[in-house]
């Protein structure tokens, strides 16, 4: 009798072994079939902002917003590197209320008042070169105030006028067209902005040493409906010649985030990001300039 009980023991003691076992195997493969989606320093709702640093020292998110028609709207965002005087990337969205144009270029130059007065810009650190917007008066034409806040100086980056009034104003114009294209988009996603890791600067400028960036980017990202669709841009900041063969510029999101170290549009389910990111079609975009 002792000694069936003891082996009925060690049979049940096995089987409870083997089900802790095959229920660690079971919890560990469902994880691989299911990941959790890594929303580490994204920004809720807001599919456009890149993965933020984590670094709120160096760097400090702004939100500018506006009044209009009622509504608070998102104008466009930014990370700001506080050390450097130069945002990491700037965001925005396009649909049929913020891609309107019901008014001109304001001309509204101003300090961004987010910004520290210690660690703004002024004129003299473009020296040189052109008061580049990123987001640029052209984006932003919906009201007067959401073009006022395309001229804070936190929105420049020191440019060559060869290259910010030539083929980065070609590349906008095409992204403008995007943006009024319902037929393209029901939102249109843009990501900006110039290169300021050590390694990806031309030169410091100016008596606040201001970064002047060695490439420029974009990132952009169209939804109609249910499916998306991703274009890329990566530019020298140099003078080019024409024609200026912008389709020639265009990279995928995965290519852009290995250059310049940004994590595009993570609030994107990964099983959405991963194919949209990797691949893109030029003629999924219509070309006002090529």
């Amino acid at each position: 009798m002792v000694r069936t009980r003891i082996h009925l023991k060690f049979i049940a003691g096995s089987v409870l072994l083997l089900a802790i076992f095959f229920s660690a195997c079971s919890d560990d493969y469902k994880q691989e079939e299911e990941p959790k989606e890594d929303l580490t320093n994204t920004v809720p709702g807001r599919l456009e902002i890149p993965r933020l640093t984590g670094d709120t020292v160096t760097y400090k998110f702004i939100d500018h917003t506006v009044t209009y028609q009622g509504k608070t709207v998102h104008n466009y965002s930014m990370e700001y590197n506080l050390s450097l005087r130069h945002t990491r990337w700037v965001a925005f969205t396009a649909c049929g209320l913020t891609a309107a144009d019901q008014v001109t270029r304001t001309n509204a130059w101003d300090d961004d008042p987010q910004v520290p007065e210690d660690k703004r810009t002024e004129r003299a650190d473009y020296s040189g070169y052109d008061r580049g917007h990123l987001v640029a008066s052209n984006d932003r034409r919906y009201c007067r105030e959401a073009n006022e806040q395309t001229f804070y100086y936190s929105n420049m980056s020191p440019q060559l006028s060869d290259f910010n009034q030539k083929i980065w104003q070609k590349l906008e114009e095409n992204v403008k067209e995007w943006m009024q294209d319902e037929t393209l988009r029901d939102t249109l996603y843009v990501v900006k902005g110039g290169t300021i890791r050590e390694d990806q600067v031309l030169k410091y400028n100016g008596p606040h040493s201001v970064p002047v960036p060695k490439y420029y980017f974009m990132a952009v990202l169209a939804k109609k409906g249910g499916s998306y669709k991703s274009i890329a841009f990566w530019l020298e900041h140099k003078k080019y010649s024409e024609p200026y063969d912008l389709q020639g510029k265009a990279i995928s999101v995965d290519e852009l985030e290995e250059k310049t170290g940004i994590d595009f549009f993570p609030a994107l389910l990964d099983a959405v990001e991963r194919p949209t990111e990797a691949v893109y079609c030029l003629d999924d975009w219509t070309w006002k300039n090529r």
